[in-house]
């Protein structure tokens, strides 16, 4: 399987994965660190962070990008490849898929909102035809013990054939269940015992995380009885298509089909995982699908997902969002007890779910749930031939040269991202001190001018206070001097008023008597 991929619903381009048999890419997951000369990171106890720790620390938030492991895995033929084309962006033309050989890789990007850098999502794919110890072994090349808290685990499931649905849900289950409980025993026999028990407190905690937001922050009444994986979990019914197919027994018989998904859910609910039906052949499905991924891998949440019980519809049941209570009314299979009885790792639990489904489907077929090979003398050698046949046919030279091409590709795209986030860095930090300077400019501008305005208006009012001032004092030098002229005229006696104007009389008539020109 190979192709460009993309989980954004855009369309966003992601880079081409690569097919390798016997050998996939080794990221580890190492924490950025920033260090100057002369200048220790390490902290004494109590200690308060300086400003170069802050600084530190805000580097590390912006350069360095969130990367996850996952690993799906499933019966032959189940459409593990098909789902994964199925993050191809739209219009792509999609190729047929080919049966995956051993472990195949390809790698997602998400862009982040803040920053150049896209968040990496390692994608492997464990080849449905793999049997034998050799299966364990390939599923711990990508789950490694230092990947473990960015882990995530797929079971695929075909429902075409509903008769190998549980066998296959059980085996895988137990399969990737031990491996992850192996890695935290590395963890704590390697003195990490804090960083396991956080990993499963973590695990605790998520699956509640659902129930307590819609049950005002209530706990979940089954948090004692279940068994949440320490590595978010999911299972996913592929095919969905084919129930409305009238050679799937599930078509026939709605009983069946409601059994069925019962105990689908019942298995889901008691590791704590999360139950998607799907179909590659139903956009609907599809973009549910890819939401669910986004956000497992990615931890983007799609608020338009909705939780689905009913089995007449595609299900959703999002982790911790079932009761074993709910449980035993949702279906004809009697779960009565099986929570408290005992884990569904028991072999009488798994025997009485296969029981059930077979009254529905008939017998599982033989390669539902392959043996492991100390059960089957014969498979070992079988492997060792199968192998080795695999390995001719995929000549070691070859593989490791698309390896090498393909890693040095992301290598050179992750360092070119960084060299891009450091200069943008570098280039905000100078607009920024730009933007600085130009504001203390335009307020010492700014206080200039108010110092002008505040000065001539001070001297506006000083020249009015003198003005005024000087006014009283006129006002009170004449009223030291006495009346006023026009007062004295108006104190002259009546005759000499008269008399003036009686001559202002005699001059008016004098020029109107005088002969015109």
């Amino acid at each position: 399987m190979s192709g460009v991929y993309t989980l954004a619903p855009t369309g966003e381009r992601i880079y081409e994965g690569q097919s390798a048999f016997g050998s996939t890419p080794d990221f580890d997951d190492p924490d950025f660190e920033v260090k100057q000369p002369g200048h220790s990171t390490k902290k004494k106890e109590g200690e308060p962070p300086t400003i170069f720790d802050m600084l530190l620390q805000r580097q590390k938030e912006i350069i360095r990008p969130l990367e996850s492991y996952s690993l799906f895995v499933g019966p032959k033929g189940g459409g593990k490849s098909s789902l994964l084309a199925l993050l191809q962006p739209a219009g792509t033309v999609r190729d047929t898929p080919k049966p995956t050989v051993a472990l195949e890789y390809v790698f997602a990007r998400r862009s982040k909102n803040t920053s150049t850098l896209k968040d990496v999502a390692h994608i492997w794919e464990l080849g449905g035809g793999m049997k034998g110890d050799g299966v364990a072994e390939l599923v711990g090349v990508p789950i490694t013990t230092a990947r473990l808290p960015t882990a995530v685990l797929a079971i695929v499931l075909d429902l075409s054939k509903p008769q190998n649905v549980i066998p296959a849900c059980l085996h895988w289950l137990a399969m990737l269940r031990n491996h992850v409980q192996g890695r935290l025993d590395d963890l704590r026999t390697s003195g990490s015992s804090d960083a396991a028990s956080e990993m499963e407190e973590k695990a605790r905690e998520s699956f509640q995380a659902l129930w307590r937001k819609k049950h005002k922050k209530e706990d979940h009444p089954d948090r004692r009885n279940v068994d949440a994986c320490a590595v978010p979990l999911m299972i996913v019914a592929n095919k969905w298509d084919s129930i409305k197919d009238e050679n799937n027994p599930l078509a026939r018989d709605r009983l069946g089909l409601k059994a069925l998904c019962q105990v689908l859910r019942f298995l889901a609910h008691q590791h704590g995982a999360s139950l998607v039906f799907t179909s590659s052949k139903d956009k609907t499905l599809n973009k549910q699908f890819r939401s669910l991924l986004s956000f497992t891998l990615f931890h983007k949440l799609d608020k338009a997902m909705r939780t689905e019980k009913s089995p007449d519809k595609a299900i959703y049941v999002p982790r911790g969002a079932d009761t074993f209570d709910e449980l035993l009314s949702a279906g004809p299979v009697a779960l009565d007890g099986m929570n408290r009885r005992g884990r569904v790792s028991d072999r009488d639990v798994q025997e009485t779910l296969i029981k059930a489904l077979a009254e529905f489907f008939g017998e599982a077929d033989a390669d539902a749930a392959p043996k492991p090979m100390e059960e089957d003398p014969d498979a070992l050698e079988t492997e060792q031939a199968r192998l080795k046949e695999e390995a001719d046919e995929f000549a070691e030279p070859v593989v490791d040269e698309a390896y090498k091409i393909k890693m040095d590709a992301l290598e050179k795209y992750r360092q070119q991202q960084l060299r891009q986030e450091k200069e943008n860095a570098m280039a905000e930090k100078r607009r920024e001190k730009r933007r600085r300077e130009e504001a203390k400019a335009k307020a010492e501008r700014l206080a200039k001018l108010e110092a002008e305005q505040a000065e001539r208006r001070a001297a506006r009012k000083a020249k009015r206070e003198a003005e005024q001032a000087e006014a009283l004092k006129k006002a009170q030098e004449e009223a030291l001097k006495g009346p006023p002229k026009e007062a004295e005229a108006k104190s002259e006696p009546s005759s000499s008023r008269e008399a003036k104007r009686g001559a202002k009389e005699a001059k008016r008539g004098a020029k109107q008597s005088k002969p015109s020109a």
